[in-house]
């Protein structure tokens, strides 16, 4: 088997993993830290994950120019871009310490309206562990985008499914020490520290990774900048879109709505994580299909290919969700924590269709044709901000999550369809053709089972199961029998024999 296809395996292995320790982990968290900490640990959070802005698309640019020098053979180049790009990102680590600092030194400016000085304290003490987690993580960004373009998946899969169960393994024993909410990024640092040094052993030792500092081409800094440039446009709509709702939320309403809203926004990042999984592991593929000028035809195709099986498996979980969904929540994370449920379906409905399309993304990266995106979405990143501040004022969390489901609406479906199929000429007709019906499962299987909801309540465990494994089987024979074609049919077969 194949590295991708031994790494897209590893990689829904990897996701069910981190959703699981996730499920048992929070309410550990939510008890053991309390409600307010975990809140105040999520407003730093979102926060201190503005500085992953100093990137700026570096490391996407990286995959793309290391596959041009890769295609042409040219491994003088291939060390000096390493050479360049380790220093790139040894000068971001420190900008992200010294602005960190100021955020740290500053922080009574930031969070001082609603919080008392312990809270205060507590936020300053885990901004400071966050600062140093980031620095670190910028140099091992630079190992990270080695391993990816040389499609060393199994080894990157297998690195984060330790990683997801080091965090937990480390931190309880810190929790119930009395270290509280500090031993989450408390453990996060020492897992970076090893996840580093592992990279760097495997990059050097097993991938050759070599530098090149004293012939570094700073003239490719400026093809590299322009390049990134609009990467980093969409970092900081990522930005907004995943955080500014967790601030502005603490600075209108108080760190307990912060916490719900939170593990709203975790559920939601498990449908990403689905996504973004399978389309990582085709973008060196899509990078070479570029650099050689394959057809639109092969770009469509690859896709669709990639497309059907990402909406496919989001539908099936969103419509997993929907039908036992409440009852987890209540049980999970607590009758106070119930609204997480609607909010989830809210964001993620809309949001199916731009990740079920995220191999565009990275054709247009490889095409470097991405500044249309990044203006796009940027413009109304502007509009998400507005309506989220309000939206929480008025309406509280639905509210905080109203200018999110806007944006994602226009920007991400309507804007990009429309650019995937005039600007990028992708057959987008041929895309919806063959996509549409992946919906057919999804609505059949969801309301039949809400529907009988309203004569047998999913109010105990076993109901809970029953019901769940019911959905799985109507929309499975459904998908098999009337949506599903041969590749997918393969694909269903292979993981049923093993």
């Amino acid at each position: 088997m194949n590295q991708r296809k031994s790494g897209a395996i590893l990689s829904y292995v990897n996701i069910i993993a981190k959703n699981l320790v996730y499920f048992l982990y929070t309410p550990f968290l939510l008890k053991y830290v309390g409600q307010s900490d975990y809140g105040l640990f999520q407003m730093t959070n979102s926060v201190m994950m503005s500085l992953s802005l100093l990137s700026m698309g570096f490391s996407s640019a990286y995959v793309r120019f290391y596959t041009i020098y890769l295609v042409k053979d040219d491994t003088s180049s291939i060390r000096k871009l390493n050479g360049l790009y380790m220093i790139i990102f040894s000068f971001i680590s420190v900008i992200a310490l010294i602005l960190g600092s100021l955020l740290v030194v500053n922080s009574n400016v930031v969070f001082g309206a609603k919080l008392d000085n312990r809270e205060l304290n507590l936020i300053k003490s885990l901004m400071l562990i966050m600062v140093f987690d980031i620095a670190l993580t910028f140099i091992s960004s630079v190992f990270d985008s080695n391993i990816t373009v040389n499609e060393k998946f199994v080894f990157q899969q297998s690195r984060q499914l330790l990683q997801t169960f080091l965090v937990p393994i480390i931190c309880v024993p810190l929790i119930f020490m009395g270290v509280g909410v500090l031993s989450i990024e408390i453990t996060q640092v020492l897992v970076t520290m090893l996840f580093l040094a592992l990279n760097i052993r495997y990059c050097i030792n097993k991938l050759g990774m070599r530098f090149d500092f004293k012939h570094i081409q700073f003239r490719l800094l400026k093809d590299l900048l322009l390049f990134s440039f609009f990467i980093f446009l969409n970092q900081i709509v990522d930005l907004i879109n995943n955080n500014a709702p967790n601030f502005l939320l603490g600075i209108t309403q108080g760190a307990k709505m912060v916490a719900t809203f939170s593990i709203a926004i975790q559920i939601k990042s498990m449908f990403f994580m689905l996504s973004t999984s399978m389309s990582s592991i085709f973008v060196p593929k899509v990078n070479v299909l570029v650099s050689k000028g394959e057809s639109k035809s092969a770009l469509t195709n690859i896709m669709i290919r990639v497309g059907r099986i990402q909406m496919s498996l989001l539908f099936f979980v969103l419509g997993g969700f929907i039908v036992i969904g409440k009852f987890f929540i209540l049980k999970w994370a607590g009758r106070e924590n119930y609204m997480a449920y609607y909010l989830v379906i809210f964001m993620v409905l809309p949001s199916i269709i731009p990740l079920s399309q995220n191999l565009g993304i990275e054709i247009q990266r490889a095409m470097n044709k991405h500044m249309f995106r990044s203006i796009v979405y940027l413009a109304f990143s502007i509009v998400n901000m507005v309506i989220t501040y309000w939206g929480s004022i008025y309406w509280g969390l639905l509210g905080a999550s109203l200018g999110y489901v806007i944006s994602v609406v226009l920007a991400n479906v309507l804007f990009m369809n429309w650019y995937y199929y005039k600007k990028i000429n992708l057959n987008m007709k041929k895309y919806w053709i063959e996509t549409i019906k992946i919906i057919v499962p999804f609505v059949v299987a969801t309301l039949l089972l809400l529907v009988t909801q309203n004569f047998i309540k999913v109010d105990n465990i076993f109901k809970f199961i029953v019901f769940g494994v019911i959905y799985t089987v109507i929309y499975t024979l459904i998908f098999i029998r009337f949506i599903a074609n041969r590749y997918e049919k393969d694909i269903l077969l292979n993981i049923i024999r093993k």
